[in-house]
């Protein structure tokens, strides 16, 4: 593996069954800008097909990737790739955890495009790594707080 190669894997806990994520992920994706809820992930265009995504870190920098070739297999994954600053594959996978909901694994194995993080990926490695952990812990807290309100 090369400093530039990521394997990001997150688990985030939704309150709803797979079944009835699968209808909030369809009708948000049928919209302009399907990640509505999560504030330091940015939509800047999307397609349909195509979603180019401005993600901000933590630790002050921004990356820009698009995702695509998003294929669905409802109830149980999703896949797509990525790139642009990240260029690599992702896979959704949703398992029912009965009454408490499901589970989402987002399993993403990136290599970054960026330059200055391939020359600094030696030491800067973690802190990539922390970021990307701490976006994807917000997107969870937010997007359980979208389901809320949601609900009400």
């Amino acid at each position: 593996m090369m400093n530039s190669d990521y394997v990001l894997v997150s688990r985030w806990s939704v309150p709803l069954s797979r079944e009835n994520l699968w209808d909030v992920l369809d009708e948000l994706l049928a919209t302009d800008d399907p990640m509505v809820w999560w504030p330091s992930v940015q939509v800047t265009a999307y397609d349909g097909d195509t979603m180019t995504v401005r993600a901000s870190s933590a630790f002050g920098y921004a990356l820009t990737f698009s995702l695509a070739d998003l294929t669905a297999r409802r109830p149980d994954s999703l896949t797509f790739t990525s790139v642009g600053d990240l260029r690599g594959s992702g896979d959704v996978t949703f398992a029912d955890l009965g009454p408490r909901g499901c589970a989402m694994t987002i399993d993403w194995r990136v290599a970054t495009d960026r330059r200055w993080m391939q020359v600094t990926g030696w030491v800067l490695r973690p802190v990539f790594v922390a970021g990307h952990h701490l976006i994807m812990r917000q997107g969870e807290k937010h997007l359980r707080a979208y389901l809320e309100k949601r609900d009400r």
